[in-house]
């Protein structure tokens, strides 16, 4: 999982419309994810809202990537492997 997280300075909040961004790429894909501007905390306890975003898919995997099939993957195989040749050296 890769996460850029970017937020825009109040300044510019007017100019662009969102508060900030973030792009997600993982193993739905990449995603771009816009950012509300938040006003208050006082505001947003009386409104009972929380962080809003507006996501959108920039690039959507055919194919979801496992767990199995990245580095860390890889390495707890090997491990399984190792621990599975202890077990028969009794």
């Amino acid at each position: 999982m890769l996460i850029i997280d970017g937020g825009f300075a109040r300044a510019y909040q007017p100019t662009t419309g969102i508060g900030g961004y973030t792009l997600l790429y993982n193993s739905y894909g990449l995603q771009l994810v816009t950012l509300q501007p938040f006003t208050t905390r006082a505001k947003a306890i009386a409104e009972l809202s929380d962080i809003v975003t507006t996501k959108r898919i920039v690039e959507q995997a055919i194919a979801r990537k496992t767990v199995a099939e990245t580095d860390v993957g890889t390495k707890l195989k090997a491990q399984v492997t190792q621990l599975l040749a202890l077990l028969k050296t009794d």
